[in-house]
């Protein structure tokens, strides 16, 4: 268990990974554990108080008992507690070597967010982790406004407008932070967009489309696809799933209908489904329209079999000649994104987050402003614990 009095050591960089790695180390023992660990190229040991910002190349660890490695150690501050940063080789045994050898002198080694949670708030840290995290520059954009305290800052400015009894704006701003809720659960987890329909409709030829590389198998045999294929895109920054399905049919092949099952389940879980028809023979139009759907005619390029305006409102595209795919991908983007934040807004970025703003969102929309009070008060309480 770490204190606020306990010396921890993190790597801030996945290690193996990349050429260097960045080693932390805070607390007061810092610097007194790194002067033993650490020499200047020309043999001599560090001077015993730190200069902030000084940087120093050498080699740190002890030769004899356990290794060392050629590494830059740089200063970041050295009152009221140390703090440093070691920039060595970013080999996975380099850095275990050097975690041990800090850890045997009394050094806690801890995760990154560990070491960060120790001069930032919990939700600071939390911010950090899901900008990490962010697959696009669109979500890690959101990610650092919130790291820079957007949602915190509204939920602040929330809690004061209540008991300051301006309660139809707080229950506008909390409205808002509700329809965000899903962005923000998307920030580094891509939505599932599934494509679904008859065998031999074009499925594969649209998934490798949309990814601009060949992902699937194409080939006229119906039955090619047999498992479901994902490939991660982004349309308009956001980071997407798509997950290319064995045609839906009854099959007398085992394989087959295990891939046809998986199909229909990936459907059921997707939050967005592309049902497809082929425009060039009679479709399958699938059971019913279930939420969450966007019918589209696929193979508009070769002379329709049927009239393609009993599908109204269907994308018509061509998986072929990319006919049609900037329109499908902005109606794509459009469902699961009918809300975007704007920029430096605030945005709920954690799942116990959207958990509290929906509580209260729904509190609000029962009439129960005490309850939506309450569950206020504790979200701030959890974002400012010191208040």
């Amino acid at each position: 268990m770490t204190t606020d009095q306990s010396t921890l050591l993190a790597c801030l960089t996945p290690a193996g990974q990349g050429a260097i790695a960045t080693l932390a180390v805070r607390g007061p023992r810092a610097w007194s554990v790194t002067r033993e660990l650490f020499r200047r190229n020309r043999g001599d040991q560090l001077p015993e108080q730190p200069t902030p910002g000084k940087v120093t190349l050498g080699w740190l660890g002890d030769r004899a008992a356990g290794g060392a490695d050629q590494a830059v150690l740089l200063v970041k501050q050295a009152e009221p507690i140390p703090w440093l940063e070691l920039h060595c080789h970013g080999g996975v045994e380099v850095v275990r070597m050097l975690q041990e050898q800090f850890a045997a002198r009394g050094v806690d080694v801890v995760p990154w967010p560990g070491f960060e949670s120790q001069h930032r708030p919990a939700w600071q840290v939390a911010a950090q982790e899901v900008l990490v995290d962010a697959p696009t520059v669109r979500t890690a954009a959101i990610a650092l406004d919130q790291w820079h305290g957007a949602f915190a800052k509204v939920i602040g400015e929330c809690c004061a407008a209540w008991q300051n009894g301006d309660r139809a704006a707080v229950k506008r701003r909390l409205e808002r932070l509700h329809a965000l809720a899903g962005v923000g659960r998307h920030l580094t987890r891509p939505w599932r967009v599934v494509l679904a329909g008859a065998p031999n409709v074009g499925k594969s030829s649209l998934s490798n489309a949309l990814a601009g590389y060949a992902r699937s198998v194409v080939a006229p045999t119906p039955g090619t696809t047999r498992d479901v294929v994902t490939t991660a895109i982004a349309l308009d920054g956001w980071p997407i799933e798509l997950a290319d399905t064995a045609g839906l049919r009854t099959s007398g092949d085992v394989l087959e209908q295990a891939g046809v099952d998986r199909a229909a389940a990936a459907m059921a879980s997707a939050d967005l489904c592309m049902w497809m028809v082929d425009g060039s023979t009679q479709p399958s139009f699938g059971d019913g329209q279930p939420d969450g759907r966007i019918d589209v005619i696929n193979k508009i390029d070769l002379p329709a079999a049927w009239d393609w305006d009993t599908m109204p409102g269907a994308a018509r595209v061509s998986a072929k000649t990319s006919t049609g795919l900037a329109e499908l991908c902005q109606r794509i983007v459009n469902r699961l994104v009918p809300e975007a934040p704007a920029p430096a807004e605030a945005v709920p970025y954690a799942e116990d987050m959207c958990v509290a703003v929906e509580a209260i969102a729904a509190a609000l929309r029962n009439h129960d402003d005490g309850d939506a009070a309450a569950r206020l008060q504790a979200l701030d309480a959890t974002l400012h614990p010191q208040c």
